[in-house]
């Protein structure tokens, strides 16, 4: 599936994209990442790109799902691994905290949006619904 993007109040761009896609170069510095992490494989996928996001300039790290603590032990460890102690990581095992917290105050609700969700479509359209009030 090809990424989605929105423009939000204060110009700030909502992307939507697969956690596989390779990762955006386009996207406007700075940026915050909603990671799923539904399950060990997806979290597994999650971890595996962090490094990517962070040389992109993400500045924050939301991950959503059952396994969502997990994974946000496991990027506070590859943060702390390269010194990038500037990126904040957030969990959130309920779809509607994460899609609240994600859409207005990560990063202080400055920065845009990258949520990596595609093959989620019931958390794609809580988002998109969130973001259109």
């Amino acid at each position: 599936m090809a990424a989605r993007s929105t423009t939000l109040a204060g110009n700030r761009k909502l992307v939507i994209s697969s956690l596989g896609a390779s990762a955006d170069h386009s996207i406007q510095r700075p940026f915050v990442t909603l990671l799923p992490a539904f399950n060990p494989p997806e979290r597994q996928q999650a971890e595996a790109i962090t490094k990517d996001l962070i040389d992109l300039g993400c500045v924050e790290l939301c991950c959503v799902g059952h396994e969502a603590e997990q994974l946000h032990d496991a990027l506070d460890t590859i943060i702390e691994a390269r010194s990038a102690l500037e990126v904040v990581t957030t969990w959130h095992e309920e779809p509607s905290d994460a899609c609240e917290y994600f859409l207005y105050a990560a990063a202080g609700g400055r920065a845009n949006l990258l949520a990596l969700l595609l093959s989620h479509p019931e958390l794609q359209a809580m988002l998109e619904e969130n973001a259109r009030t």
